[in-house]
């Protein structure tokens, strides 16, 4: 081992802190995160520093050092600190050296889920030298060593995360068209839920014997919610993270799809992260894709979303090129695609014999009578895990750890015999013990453990004041349904609301800001992104369950075939708000505005998503948000559109356009049917040729654009011109027709369409 590497970390430490300290004078709202990243490396340094002192160049040391770890592990765990710190360095260094000019402007770099992995990482590799520090030639048992291993491999899949990190930097606009998702924050928040030794009896067992078989290439690790899936997905991931570094040949990639972020429940969005990754050691597969990519005009590359057949060709172009790919989806029960992702994956893993495919679901999938496809029901084989998990709470835990081993032993009998594997309950049910002042407190709060989940549950909601019950109700609603995960000044603005509010002040607000989370009693909680997410996936399958609607906590009850709807209805009433009836002649900056007002982002991108959804099936409040135009400054209307636009409330390019546009034209961009059916109903003599936007686009052209056809036909069969030319691009509707061959860009459906007699037609446009 060369002690000059480890003094150059200490020194790189140094320097990272002198940025940091530097950072912390100047950027006062950057100062949580400074004192974070500065204790770990404040912590690292002095662990390097004793580690230095430990070594020297004598045979004897040399021998024993040998013997107590991987030599190899342990340059692998210093260059990877190395790797870390000077990515801190060069996100930090820019301003360094005209620091006293940029003072006033300087910018803390890092968002709240960037400095968290920055976080994970360093305790990573401090508890790496720490367990290397305290381990014994002699005395080092298989456990502790066995951490040592697990922590060395999790050091080196961060490596390899930077590598990735490094290759989406070389991609970033293609990777944000392919994959706008990225697995790593949901890896990372398993991965601190697993304890050590736990998961062996699958991943050194039957994990190991699924890839070196040839006949089942699809597994399905099936069980009910709580049992730890995720957790045991995480593991996997990290295991077979770790044989990948091994062998070059190998490749694997990993996927979360989450609740209340619609984003990673999306098919192509699945796939294209996996393609992400597997171009980490791949980058020949992105040839395809990118070519695809650059006949896309940069300013409409979103609304032209990649096919998933390109992403599974990119996929087997790797599989060709590697001994095996691991491709793993966990959660796919929380996706809208549940049934695309499945056929998707079977379909690879069959067409290629060197593909293997693990899925984690809660459901019976639809492909189990598809050859090659296996499905493995594991709630009933984590009773080991189950039981090293409580041992592992009693020994830590600030106050089980000082009960008497005959109570220890007995709470260890009562929830393993109890748990029914649900790693849920089981953990609720420690939280619940420990928080109890007095043992015989305990005692009976373990006589009366409700015996199932769902009546953990109950027995929580039960515990909740009169007075908090409606917004608890409407938390709970909003992190279960959101299409993306909100912020707790975005939830506290939108539980507080009803449809009949006309304002919403500062007054109405939940005080103190955090209170929502404790008034939740623990079913919801803050993630590392400083989101509002439910504390776990079995909270939403409780709340919509059969069980609930007949109980005690009915009032609870959600309703999925009603939620988008209810959603839509409350986005719109936040829409027509006092608060933005000013137009676009207020004074405030759109920026000022989304400040004082957080959830207004959402709403206004969000609505028409969630109108999709429910069919628009009531339009009073869409109608009501359309009619604010003939407001002063066009009222709401115009905040809504300059909210889409992200444009200064002054333009006056935004003012002249949201003038000139009828609503048509929006209610045919967002494909709103329904919506556009009550516009013709309701105003016959419509110029449905109207320009719009801020090109001066039609209605037709902007609907045959991004794919809305419904739109298409009953704009065309109320007289609309398909062949009006869009002063944009320089083309009309016709011509898109003409593009159907063009990879990513499937006009098909235009063609029945267009066929069909139409007004059009009669004036010899054809």
């Amino acid at each position: 081992m060369d002690p000059i590497s480890i003094i150059g970390l200490v020194t790189e430490v140094s320097n990272v802190l002198a940025s940091l300290i530097k950072y912390g004078k100047a950027v006062q709202s950057a100062s949580s995160e400074v004192r974070k990243l500065s204790e770990e490396l404040f912590a690292l340094k002095g662990i390097l520093e004793h580690l230095d002192a430990q070594t020297d160049d004598s045979p004897q040391r040399e021998e024993i050092s040998a013997g107590q770890f991987d030599r190899d592990a342990m340059t692998r765990v210093l260059y990877t600190a190395n790797e870390l710190l000077q990515s801190l360095l060069a996100e930090l260094e820019t301003p360094e050296t005209k620091f006293k000019h940029l003072k006033r402007n300087l910018k803390w770099p890092f968002t709240q889920s960037q400095v968290n992995e920055h976080l994970i990482r360093l305790e990573r590799v401090k508890s790496w030298l720490i367990l290397v520090l305290i381990a014994d030639q002699n005395s080092a048992d298989r456990s502790l060593q066995q951490e040592i291993n697990d922590l060395a491999a999790a050091v080196k899949e961060d490596l390899q995360i930077r590598d990735q990190e490094r290759n989406k930097a070389a991609n970033k606009e293609l990777f944000q068209w392919v994959a706008p998702v990225s697995p790593e924050s949901s890896h990372l928040r398993a991965s601190k839920r697993y304890r050590m030794r736990t998961g062996g009896w699958f991943i050194s067992g039957y994990l190991l014997g699924f890839l070196k078989q040839e006949k089942e290439r699809t597994l399905f690790l099936l069980g009910k919610s709580g049992t730890g899936k995720t957790t045991l997905f995480a593991q996997t991931a990290d295991k077979l993270t770790s044989m990948a570094s091994q062998d070059p040949s190998m490749c694997v990639a990993y996927f979360y799809c989450t609740i209340g972020d619609h984003a990673s429940q999306v098919a192509r969005n699945v796939l294209g992260s996996l393609v992400a990754q597997l171009s980490g050691t791949d980058p020949s597969i992105l040839s395809d894709i990118r070519f695809t990519y650059n006949k896309v005009p940069r300013s409409q590359a979103h609304r032209f979303p990649i096919e998933t057949s390109v992403l599974e060709a990119a996929i087997v172009k790797c599989a060709s090129k590697k001994s095996q790919i691991v491709l793993l989806v966990d959660a796919v029960n929380e996706s809208r695609d549940m049934n695309l992702i499945e056929e998707s994956l079977v379909r690879l893993a069959n067409s290629c014999p060197n593909i293997r495919v693990l899925i984690t679901t809660t459901n019976v999938p639809s492909s189990t009578k598809i050859d090659g496809v296996s499905v493995r029901n594991i709630s009933q084989e984590m009773k080991g895990d189950i039981n090293i998990f409580i041992q592992w709470r009693l020994e830590t835990d600030e106050i089980l750890k000082n009960l008497t081993p005959q109570f220890k032993s007995e709470i260890e009998t009562t929830l393993l015999r109890n748990a029914d594997g649900s790693f849920r309950w089981v953990q609720l049910s420690l939280d619940n013990l420990s928080t109890q002042r007095s043992v015989r407190a305990m005692r009976e709060a373990l006589r009366a453990l409700p015996g199932t989940l769902r009546e953990t549950y109950a027995n929580t909601l039960e515990r909740i004041p009169a007075n908090d019950r409606k917004i608890v109700r409407e938390a709970l609603f909003w992190t279960s349904y959101v299409k993306q995960p909100l912020t707790l000044r975005r939830l506290n603005e939108i539980v507080v609301l009803d449809e009949t509010s006309k304002v919403l002040d500062e007054d109405m607000m939940p005080i103190p800001a955090h209170i929502l989370l404790q008034i939740c009693q623990g079913l919801i909680t803050e993630d590392q992104d400083g989101c509002v997410i439910l504390a776990h996936s079995s909270v939403k399958d409780f709340l919509t369950s059969d069980w609930i609607r007949s109980s005690r906590v009915k009032y609870f009850a959600l309703d999925p075939y009603t939620a988008d709807l209810r959603m839509m209805h409350r986005c719109l009433a936040y829409l027509c708000l006092d608060n933005f009836s000013h137009g676009y002649m207020a004074a405030e900056s759109p920026l000022e505005l989304r400040e004082k007002h957080p959830f207004l982002t959402y709403a206004a991108n969000f609505w028409p998503e969630h109108g999709s959804a429910c069919g628009f099936s009531n339009m009073i409040m869409v109608h009501k948000l359309f009619d604010t135009r003939f407001l002063p400054g066009r009222g709401n209307y115009a905040t809504w559109l300059q909210m889409l636009f992200r444009q200064n409330f002054k333009s006056i390019e935004d003012n002249e356009a949201i003038d000139a546009t009828h609503p048509l034209y929006y209610a045919a961009s967002f494909g709103m049917a329904p919506v556009v059916k009550s516009i013709l109903k309701s105003d016959p003599n419509i110029d449905l040729n109207a320009p719009g936007g801020r090109v001066g686009a039609t209605p037709v052209w902007i609907a045959s654009l991004r794919f809305n056809f419904e739109v298409v036909e009953i704009l065309l069969d109320a007289g609309a011109d398909p062949t009006i030319r869009d002063p944009g691009s320089g083309l009309n509707v016709l011509d898109l027709l003409r593009m159907v061959p063009t990879v990513g860009r499937n006009y098909r459906g235009l063609r029945p369409i267009l066929a069909r007699p139409a007004p059009w037609k009669k004036n010899g446009k054809e």
